[in-house]
């Protein structure tokens, strides 16, 4: 049975949510626009079942002779993978990674927030769709454990930036496993199947409750970025089904001496 992605919020998380006015403040797939006049603890979700809510899709992390091949980005129906998906689409995200170290991201800039103002970014929970079974061996790496599924944020709008024929973010996002200073893990896209030859999609929950540090800007906006990182030298599809995401003010730790 499919996970809801509602399941995956701590109690302790919304508690703090609600005590800052953040969930009812805003509204599933959107935030208030302008600045904020105090810092408060903000939820963001994203259902991909209708509509992509903006997010927009790029590549990134090859050189010329490595660019990646059939790259999409796209909402496509997924009610062929099971009765629960009637009449439901989801963000299909697939290339076929030539480098070794392909990055497949959909990325949004998120608004609402205090400016110039440090918060902590998590990602409670991420459901996808997978057809990559568990315990699978594959070119360069694994179909599955292989491919990671990351976040990250900046003030900075991430974007491929290719000097001598080399193509990388610019935005330390980290590579596969290892985040990076504006990244996290979430997990890698292997969905629980066996190993039986087959390519079977199956729904999957990532998470990230320890986050990361993000400084808004001088409008207190700022990008997040969703997606795998790949090791897999072949093709690599998910579905991108729905996303929860919070920012709360960082509050550094109280020093004695």
């Amino acid at each position: 049975m499919t996970r809801t992605w509602k399941a995956a919020l701590s109690v302790a998380t919304l508690a703090l949510l609600a005590a800052c006015g953040g969930d009812d403040d805003d509204p599933a797939g959107t935030s208030t626009g302008g600045t904020t006049p105090t810092a408060r603890a903000v939820l963001v979700t994203q259902d991909f079942k209708v509509e992509t809510g903006g997010w927009t899709g790029e590549s990134s992390d090859y050189t010329t002779e490595t660019a990646p091949a059939n790259v999409v980005f796209e909402l496509r129906d997924i009610s062929q993978y099971g009765a629960a998906y009637k009449d439901t689409k989801a963000y299909f995200i697939s290339g076929t990674n030539r480098s070794d170290d392909l990055l497949l991201y959909v990325k949004k800039q998120i608004t609402g927030l205090a400016v110039n103002t440090e918060y902590t970014f998590t990602v409670p929970s991420m459901n996808l769709l997978s057809n990559a079974h568990s315990g699978c061996m594959g070119v360069g790496g694994a179909p599955g454990e292989s491919v990671w599924v990351i976040a990250a944020a900046s003030p900075t709008e991430p974007k491929p930036v290719t000097t001598n024929g080399d193509t990388r973010l610019n935005i330390d996002h980290g590579n596969q496993a290892a985040p990076g200073a504006a990244s996290m893990m979430l997990g890698n896209i292997a969905n629980g199947l066996p190993c039986d030859g087959k390519q079977t999609y199956a729904s999957k929950l990532v998470t990230n409750n320890t986050g990361i540090r993000v400084k808004t800007d001088g409008e207190g906006k700022v990008w997040v970025l969703l997606g795998i990182d790949s090791g897999f030298e072949a093709t690599t599809g998910i579905y991108l089904q729905n996303v929860t995401m919070t920012f709360v003010p960082y509050v550094p730790p109280t020093t004695t001496t």
